[in-house]
């Protein structure tokens, strides 16, 4: 068998691939990406290939992609690790014209449709799915390498050759869980080429499968047999045959014939029909039941996942891999002799039914779960309407249909098959161009162009403690009123810095990331301020933070942004108590801002507590919160009272004087006789959705470095009156609005000493 031409292919179309992969500088899936990125960093940090996120192991099964994606994040920054990413993913992706080739080789013997099928296994609009830190990459190539094990194990049946196929398939499923379907695809496909010789001449497959099932009883008995699929463990509990299956399994079965350019689907689906009735020889028998029951298995497991976890919108991404069957048995019909009449109409009117029913949603640019949607918004313009849409491709489909089935009554028999399969395979790489063409024509769900090199810009932390470091990052709203830009700010802030190896939260607050991603909660003692886990050297902070700051030395201020070099064990230099968790006061509430006293502080001494103070206000255009010009607030110390302002266009900055005693604390105290309705509380997707009253939002709380002189608390009141009094003691160091951190400088002998 010849080896260099698929070789050849496969390096040249690797190539022209990795040429396109490598314009993409940002990622378009979040989480996803995010998951397979910290996947790969913990192997390349820990030298181990065990799936461990935030330093905790989890229980992911995917672990093949981290384990190639870790030979790009060994040295350097993330984004330039991430243009080697994108280069791997081509190389990775494209590879799955190599099986290809071989499969269809086995089936029909020849060079030139061999190379055919695996030209265009990589010319289909779901390569592009190689442009980003997705599980696909390797997905696509190692489930061909198990079909081929499966095909040649049913074909020729073997100890080894069964042997073989168990082995590719805890491969494909090491790729992807998903996979785990190709289990069901082997005893099915024995079943029906063999049927009662099937556990005779399989006798490993027979006594690994007993063994299979009795592990699954077992886990059953447990109570953990979810546990087997990792993450994906939640997909074997509830309804496995949700309402709506057969309408959403036809709207599958379109979705994949239009992204092959319907005839492949319809002749190839009709030829495996055929085959596997009247099989011409042994080959042919096995090719077909492998494919008609993985085609079949993988069309019902995405289709019964989309219904249950995906809203019931059809996404062809989880069922693409069944492409290069489908064309491989479109290209087998055309080099052979085989007659289709019944299983040619069977699958047309299978094919017609679904793009009667289909969706055809317009994303109106290119979506990750659905590559092959991008034609939909131009189906449904020329059209008119969804209706039109779906009349037009329907009869496009039995049109094409009839023409093959006319083919042989012409003179020429076979001139208008062969031409309607050089269109369609013709038809693929303009899909695939088209798919393409509306990954770059749009802004990614980042907000950015994606071919926008984000090196120097959100890889700042790196850039300051260096890769290799430890950071903690504390989520929180960057941007009042704007849920998925804060949460997308953390996504950034994590994606982009090897560093970031920690998220702690107060427990449900903010949490932007699934269960996927392990927690860390934390907590502070009231009298103290000491926190109950000291994660890492380096924490990051929002400036907005109103709950509490983790004292330590700043490093850097970036993009609102503060890298503390932590004090150990941690504690929280201020905790505040009386808010909702973004900063809003509660109608009727006083909220208090507690300042703890350094670690060896002696005797009570003035500090300054810097507010940030904002009304009310719109938070985005058309908004329906709204604008306060005029919201009187109060803010008193144990030294001090003031009163001022707000509205809902600035923020009104006051400082406030404040007595802390040593080995204690002392509390500042915020009110505001006034509330209205403000939007929802930003925590979670949720609760950002349900409006609620409040008073003044805090923007900002610092509590300046400066030590000041000794005090002595002693509450004065009155606005004016007490700013006089303030001023005739020995006045505090007192910063500016910014210095809510404690800097470099500060840990001076002369800063420092009261």
């Amino acid at each position: 068998m010849p080896v260099a031409a698929p070789l050849a292919l496969w390096v040249a179309l690797a190539f022209c691939l990795q040429a396109i992969t490598t314009r993409v500088a940002d990622w378009f899936v979040m989480t996803d990406e995010l998951l397979y990125e910290r996947l790969a960093i913990s192997v390349d940090r820990l030298g181990s290939p065990l799936p461990r996120v935030h330093g905790v192991l989890i229980p992911n099964v995917d672990q093949l992609y981290p384990l190639l994606l870790a030979i790009a994040y060994r040295h350097g920054l993330v984004p330039d690790a991430l243009r080697t990413a994108h280069a791997l993913n081509a190389w990775a992706m494209s590879s799955a014209c190599i099986p290809a080739f071989l499969l269809a080789r086995r089936l029909t013997g020849r060079l030139l449709p061999s190379l055919a099928v695996a030209l265009a296994t990589v010319c289909v609009p779901w390569i592009a799915l190689a442009s980003f830190l997705l599980t696909e990459s390797v997905g696509y190539p190692a489930f061909l390498w198990a079909v081929l094990a499966i095909e040649r194990a049913v074909a020729v049946p073997s100890r080894r050759g069964d042997a073989v196929a168990l082995l590719g398939i805890a491969l494909a499923i090491l790729a992807r869980t998903q996979f785990v379907v190709l289990g069901l695809v082997l005893p099915a496909a024995v079943l029906l080429v063999e049927r009662r010789a099937a556990v005779a001449r399989h006798r490993l497959l027979a006594w690994s499968y007993a063994l299979i099932a009795a592990a699954l009883v077992a886990l059953l008995a447990a109570g953990r047999a979810a546990s087997a699929l990792g993450t994906y463990g939640a997909t074997v509990g509830g309804d496995l045959l949700p309402s709506g299956l057969w309408r959403s399994l036809l709207d599958h079965v379109a979705m994949l014939a239009l992204g092959l350019a319907i005839l492949p689907v319809v002749v190839g689906v009709a030829w495996m029909l055929s085959a596997a009735a009247r099989p011409d020889g042994r080959e042919e028998q096995a090719f077909a039941a492998v494919a008609l029951a993985t085609l079949v298995l993988l069309a019902l497991e995405v289709t019964v996942f989309d219904l249950r976890f995906g809203n019931g919108v059809a996404r062809d991404r989880y069922l693409f891999y069944a492409a290069p069957l489908v064309l491989t048995a479109f290209v087998a019909a055309l080099a052979g002799r085989r007659r289709l009449r019944a299983s040619l109409l069977a699958s047309a009117l299978l094919v017609a039914s679904g793009f009667a029913v289909a969706r055809l949603p317009d994303y109106g640019g290119f979506d990750a779960d659905a590559p092959a949607s991008t034609l939909d918004g131009s189906l449904r313009a020329a059209a008119g309407s969804l209706a039109g849409a779906r009349a037009l491709l329907a009869l496009a489909t039995l049109l094409l249909a009839a023409l093959v089935a006319l083919g042989p009554s012409l003179r020429r028999r076979r001139a208008l098959p062969l031409a309607l399969a050089a269109l369609a395979l013709a038809a693929l790489p303009a899909e695939t161009a088209d798919a393409f063409a509306a990954l770059f024509g749009h802004g990614g769900p980042s907000g950015r162009p994606l071919t926008l090199a984000q090196g120097g810009v959100f890889d700042w932390v790196d850039r300051t403690v260096g890769p290799a470091a430890s950071v903690t990052i504390v989520p929180y709203p960057q941007l009042a009123g704007e849920y998925w830009a804060s949460v997308a700010y953390w996504w950034d802030l994590e994606f982009w810095n090897e560093s970031v190896d920690r998220a702690a939260y107060e427990p449900h607050e903010f949490e932007g990331t699934p269960s996927t991603f392990p927690k860390l909660y934390l907590r502070f003692d009231p009298a103290t301020g000491r926190a109950n886990v000291s994660p890492s050297r380096y924490v990051a902070q929002s400036d907005a933070e109103t709950r509490f700051r983790i004292a330590g030395i700043a490093v850097a201020d970036t993009r609102n942004t503060l890298l503390i070099d932590a004090d150990r064990p941690w504690r929280a230099d201020w905790l505040t108590f009386g808010l909702y968790d973004d900063g809003w006061t509660r109608p009727g509430t006083t909220a208090r801002v507690r300042v703890f006293a350094q670690p060896g502080q002696t005797r009570a001494v003035l500090r300054t507590l810097t507010l940030g103070v904002r009304a009310p206000f719109q938070p985005a255009p058309g908004g329906s919160v709204p604008l306060v010009t005029r919201r009187p607030f109060t803010v008193a110390s144990d030294v001090e009272r003031e009163e001022g302002v707000a509205n809902g266009r600035d923020r009104v900055v006051e400082r406030i004087a404040v007595c802390v005693p040593a080995h204690g604390f002392a509390d500042v105290r915020i009110s505001t006789p006034d509330h209205s309705p403000v939007y929802g509380d930003m925590r979670d997707q949720s609760s950002v959705g349900i409006g609620r009253e409040a008073g003044v939002l805090l923007t900002e709380v610092a509590l300046a470095d400066e030590i000041g002189p000794r005090c002595r608390a002693a509450v004065r009141r009155g606005g004016r009156g007490a700013r006089e009094t303030a001023a005739a003691r020995p006045s505090p160091r007192r910063a500016p609005a910014s210095a809510g951190w404690r800097s470099a400088a500060s840990r001076s002998p002369a800063a420092a000493s009261p």
